[in-house]
């Protein structure tokens, strides 16, 4: 009868771990030799779409509603085939002012005429909480039309700083 000492135990089982582990390896990194290699992460934009899901699972909206493009059109003049993507997002319940605009011109060119749009939306929304609701009134006040590349967009929220983050920080 063979006696297996402790150690020879402990042996086996560690070289077990390890030949188990080195599967595990990534292998898609190629081998490095003497020197370390350090690279910046790269940072690609997300799609409108994209930020928009970041903006819903970070903060709560009141009833968001994404219009469609006979909606923008007809209501704010804006021509959606001007526009790469978009998001048109705005509460259903008509006692809240919560908007949420990202739109992403062909051309920036057409930046000027988008954000004329979008200020358009401002005012109309100030018109309506105006006299009826002074709360959301304040919140539509604080609101700006932005633009970046050839991004625009409004945000008009109680959580306007953390939204117009996400949206900042993931454009390209």
């Amino acid at each position: 009868m063979i006696k297996i000492t402790k150690i020879q135990k402990i042996t086996v089982a560690l070289t077990l771990a390890v030949l188990l582990c080195s599967g595990c390896t990534d292998k898609t990194q190629p081998a490095t030799s003497d020197a370390v290699q350090t690279s910046k992460p790269e940072t690609t934009a997300k799609s409108i779409d994209e930020i928009y899901q970041e903006i819903t699972q970070t903060v709560t909206l009141q009833s968001p509603a994404c219009m469609d493009e006979d909606f923008i059109s007809n209501y704010y003049g804006i021509d959606v085939a001007t526009l790469s993507e978009y998001v048109f997002s705005m509460s259903e319940d008509a006692a809240q002012a919560e908007t949420i605009i990202i739109l992403k011109a062909e051309k920036s060119e057409d930046l000027e005429t988008l954000s004329s749009c979008l200020q358009t939306v401002v005012d109309e929304k100030k018109n309506e909480m105006e006299n009826y609701i002074p709360e959301q009134f304040a919140i539509v006040e604080k609101s700006k039309v932005q633009t970046k590349s050839n991004y625009v967009w409004l945000v008009i929220s109680e959580n306007a700083e953390t939204i117009t983050d996400i949206i900042e920080n993931n454009l390209s």
